[in-house]
């Protein structure tokens, strides 16, 4: 059954998989902990970064720490 699943995968494809997996357990936790204790976003910004880390998970954060982290509340 293991065999099934892993019998196309070659060192590169299990490189890339163990990247994506260490991406999601990292890089959304902190920006979702960041998000909450930034003390220049209001309540409902925060609230909408989440949102938005939630639904596109990769994009999300990336887009959040490249550019949220930089907002200030209005």
């Amino acid at each position: 059954m293991i065999t099934e699943f892993t019998s196309g995968f070659g060192i590169w494809e299990w490189i890339m998989v163990i990247f994506a997996i260490l991406s999601l357990l990292l890089i959304i936790p902190f920006a979702i902990f960041d998000t909450l204790k930034s003390k220049s976003l209001s309540t409902s910004q925060k609230f909408l970064w989440i949102i938005f880390i939630l639904i596109a998970p990769y994009l999300g954060a990336v887009v959040y720490l490249f550019w949220g982290r930089k907002q200030k509340a209005l």
